[in-house]
């Protein structure tokens, strides 16, 4: 499969951690931008993606000989990655691995004419834009808790941000795949390991 890599060439490398306005500073408290300033994340695109439960509790699972066991929660958390590319025509789930306390998957958003249509007539500032990776992480977000809320695990509470890398070339695809599909044998290394 060929991947819709990111031509670096059309990225904006810097984060604005702070500005001015008609020559007055604006002090702001100064919060790390995790997102590339100026990328359209919902363009086709390869994404690595890392979401965390809060408090980087163990809810999904466990893992035993390097085998991932699921809770009710990590069995729900995969049953929705899975189906993901049945609720959104335009995405596909490349990879993905449910661990303990996080996951980690590659998400593929392929081209969609009608998507990118409809995403030019939305597209305000400030306001999420359908169909790109915080809307569909945020939607599958919801989508767990929901059914965490209503099946006795009010409490399970993801944390409130996500990470995620845009994959640039082949190289770089095949070491985050090869991450993934190791991350189970590699738990005791991992910084998640609790």
């Amino acid at each position: 499969m060929d991947l819709p890599l990111a031509n670096p060439k059309n990225i904006n490398f810097q984060n604005h951690l702070s500005g001015h306005a008609g020559g007055i500073s604006l002090r702001m408290r100064k919060r790390k931008h995790i997102r590339l300033t100026g990328f359209d994340y919902s363009s086709p695109n390869a994404y690595f993606i890392t979401i965390c439960v809060k408090n980087f509790l163990p809810l999904f699972g466990e893992i035993r000989n390097c085998i991932v066991g699921f809770s009710e929660i990590g069995n729900i958390a995969a049953i929705y990655m899975q189906n993901i590319p049945e609720l959104r025509s335009n995405i596909e789930v490349d990879e993905f691995i449910i661990m303990p306390n996080h996951l980690h998957c590659i998400l593929i958003i392929i081209e969609n004419k009608e998507a990118d249509i409809r995403k030019e007539k939305v597209a305000r500032f400030g306001q999420p834009v359908e169909g790109s990776i915080s809307v569909i992480i945020n939607q599958y977000k919801g989508a767990v808790k929901k059914w965490c809320n209503n099946n006795r695990f009010e409490n399970f509470k993801w944390q409130s941000k996500f990470y995620d890398h845009i994959i640039r070339d082949k190289k770089s695809y095949n070491t985050i795949k090869n991450y993934i599909l190791n991350n189970p044998p590699n738990w005791q290394q991992d910084k998640f390991y609790l």
